[in-house]
């Protein structure tokens, strides 16, 4: 897939859950403003809360157990292609709207209705779930994936400010794709 194609796919696809997040977040009657507060130590928070999923990256990244050493070599031949030809602010961009989309979607509306529907833990799992699951290209990447939900999940959910998480999920997306990229290109050309 070509660089434009890909940022055409995401802008569609990742601005869609942005409209049909903020549509059933209306629905729902959950009031935007009350969810969603930027700030300079809410940016502060964002940063600081970023910083576990790069521990976990690390670990990823430097881990011999069997499934994840399979996962790594999985992302290098069939996903990190699809981004090699992507410049640094096409990766900023589909991080953005990763993060934005995929949060108000995921935290801003479905969890914070299984929240009120079925209770705290019910309400983060269930939506993790779902997030693992919409993230599967292996089973132990849905599972990291399902990890990273709970994790945005809870932060949503003792924070109640939306913008943290979106933040945390853009953040980190953006730099793990130009590191992964990037490491891939250095593994390509030796």
């Amino acid at each position: 897939m070509n660089r434009n194609t890909l940022l055409l796919v995401t802008v569609i696809i990742e601005g869609g859950l942005y409209f049909l997040g903020l549509a059933l977040m209306n629905s729902a009657e959950i009031e935007l403003r009350s969810v969603f507060n930027i700030s300079w130590i809410s940016t502060i928070y964002a940063l600081l809360l970023t910083l576990p999923m790069f521990v976990a990256l690390y670990l990823v990244e430097r881990s011999r157990w069997e499934p994840i050493v399979h996962l790594r070599n999985e992302m290098d031949e069939n996903i990190l292609p699809i981004f090699a030809n992507c410049k640094v602010v096409d990766l900023a961009v589909i991080a953005f709207f990763a993060g934005v989309g995929e949060e108000f979607f995921f935290r801003g509306w479905m969890q914070a209705v299984l929240v009120e529907r079925s209770g705290v833990l019910i309400g983060i799992l269930i939506t993790s779930l779902v997030f693992g699951l919409l993230h599967y290209l292996s089973t132990v990447y849905a599972i990291y994936a399902f990890i990273t939900g709970i994790y945005l999940g809870v932060i949503y959910y003792v924070s109640g400010n939306l913008y943290i998480v979106m933040a945390i999920h853009a953040i980190y997306d953006f730099i793990a794709l130009v590191y992964l990229v990037r490491k891939g290109r250095k593994i390509a050309v030796t």
